[in-house]
């Protein structure tokens, strides 16, 4: 025989039992709990009074505790509106209204992110508690659903009456969390079927971060971190981080993450300022900020090795807007902190960098991978008569991982493992050529210069040439290739075919 209950119910169905008892404890003394499986257990164990989900539906759980909770004693009692035709139907049928869901799901993104097969990702797929939060959110006149342990307080708070308005943040929320479990299974889904875009492309995203302003002061900026992530940095000290940060701190990070060696790079609105690697973290420094050391002043800056005291002590003496770094000695810490203004951040180690680039566009969004593509000499066609030597190529290549980050059209001037001279964001390519060696100055002979796309006429080859560049990487495929390989030929240099770009918009 079904028990009915004289309280309306409280269907209490969690994976993640934070602070259940607490909880259960108060809402006991206004609803009547109902719950199954772990969430019987741990509460049953606590003294607090309980029904099972069996003793509603009055049929037991089947299928490996697959169904539970899909029935209509309980889907019934938790959509019913409150008006005489459903009243007056759930008494017909001796069911006892549902006025709380709390709920929340099986592990399924974090099953996939560790160790499993395809059988334990769907035995993951939570199918009962998902159509509990829908059900509940769908009639939330009638029905509180709460999914995240973090508003437990508040409900209480607000017990026994809750108003409209409270209710409704709490569906919107639930229907979120809804969709965000259901973008992971379908996202997994479709790296199993191997391709890269599906039909719809979903995105999900939580624990929004308020950033100081957007892109200009008059915008709202905020920082959104994918599921399992905390953000990419800690802060230690100064001003809060802005979207504009963020943005240029994301190019940093790309850089950094082309080289192992002690590296430093400069960014200034999304483009690198100066790159260099070295034996060392201040070396490396000296070189990068030698580049451009105009546009260094306020710059975004990034170091993949800890700071020393020696090196916050140069940092200190120029203007710098904000830096990550793997660490900081203390002394180092307690130089910079000298300065109000200054942002300092700690990279978090578990940072994953975007493998993906979305943008949203008119009537829709944009999504491409990410240019993760390293080039080798094996990538290379060597196009003019005198071919570049072993060191010329090795300094060809370490330029082309400073170019990728670079916006278009872009030329970089490079020697060793140091930018000389970057040009950026330029409307034609002679002029992105004449950028890079002007910032480079007198010290271009011997170098290399990359360029981003192809040339369509000698003029950049020729410009380069008579400022001492000794050899140039840029992609082949202009239908006037030729005239700048004979260009290369009469001045001599080395002219080297990428067959690949990397423009960056």
């Amino acid at each position: 025989m079904i028990t009915v209950s004289s309280k309306p119910l409280a269907i209490l169905s969690v994976y993640d039992k934070t602070d259940i008892i607490e909880f259960a404890r108060e809402i006991s003394r206004h609803y009547t709990i109902v719950c199954s499986g772990g969430t019987a257990k741990i509460l049953s164990g606590a003294n607090i009074p309980i029904k099972h989900v069996e003793d509603i539906t009055g049929f037991p759980e089947i299928l490996d505790g697959r169904v539970k909770t899909l029935h209509p004693n309980i889907h019934a009692g938790i959509l019913a509106k409150n008006n005489q035709f459903h009243q007056s139907q759930l008494k017909e049928h001796d069911i006892t209204p549902v006025k709380l869901v709390v709920c929340n799901q099986y592990p399924f993104y974090e099953v996939i992110n560790s160790v499993h097969n395809l059988d334990d990702a769907i035995e993951n797929i939570d199918i009962g508690g998902n159509t509990l939060i829908r059900s509940a959110a769908k009639n939330y006149h009638n029905v509180v659903v709460v999914v995240d342990p973090s508003d437990y307080s508040e409900l209480m708070d607000n017990l026994p009456v809750i108003n409209d308005d409270y209710r409704l943040k709490l569906a919107q929320k639930a229907f979120a969390v809804s969709a965000s479990y259901d973008t992971h299974i379908s996202n997994y889904f479709l790296k199993q079927i191997g391709e890269p875009f599906g039909p719809r492309y979903n995105l999900t995203a939580h624990h929004p971060i308020s950033l100081r302003y957007g892109e200009n002061w008059h915008q709202n900026g905020t920082y959104y971190l994918t599921e399992g992530h905390k953000p990419f940095y800690q802060q230690l000290h100064g001003r809060e981080v802005s979207f504009n940060n963020i943005v240029d701190l994301l190019a940093v990070l790309r850089l950094l993450s082309e080289h192992e060696m002690p590296t430093a790079a400069l960014v200034k609105h999304t483009s690198p300022c100066g790159l260099a690697c070295a034996d060392n973290i201040e070396t490396a420094f000296d070189h990068a900020f030698e580049t451009d050391e105009i546009s260094a002043y306020g710059a975004v800056m990034g170091f993949n090795r800890i700071v020393t005291a020696e090196l916050a002590s140069k940092l200190n003496a120029i203007f710098v807007d904000i830096m990550i770094a793997k660490d900081y000695e203390p002394e180092a810490l307690s130089i910079l902190k000298q300065k109000e203004r200054i942002i300092l951040l700690k990279l978090n180690p578990s940072t994953q960098l975007p493998e993906m680039i979305v943008r949203y566009v008119p009537n829709g969004i944009l999504v491409q991978d990410a240019d993760m593509q390293n080039i080798t000499a094996d990538d290379l066609d060597f196009v003019s008569k005198r071919k570049p030597t072993e060191e010329q190529i090795r300094d060809m290549l370490w330029a082309w991982k400073v170019l990728k980050y670079v916006k278009s059209n872009s030329a970089v001037v490079a020697k060793g493992t140091r930018t000389l001279g970057i040009g950026m964001g330029q409307t034609s390519r002679i002029g992105a050529v004449k950028l890079a060696v002007e910032r480079a100055g007198d010290i271009t002979n011997g170098a290399v210069l990359a360029s981003d796309a192809f040339f369509p006429y000698g003029d950049s080859v020729e410009y380069a040439a008579k400022s001492g560049i000794k050899a140039i990487i840029a992609p082949g495929g202009s239908i006037r290739d030729s005239e700048s390989i004979e260009v290369a030929n009469k001045l001599d240099i080395a002219l080297v075919w990428s067959k690949t770009r990397c423009f960056l918009h």
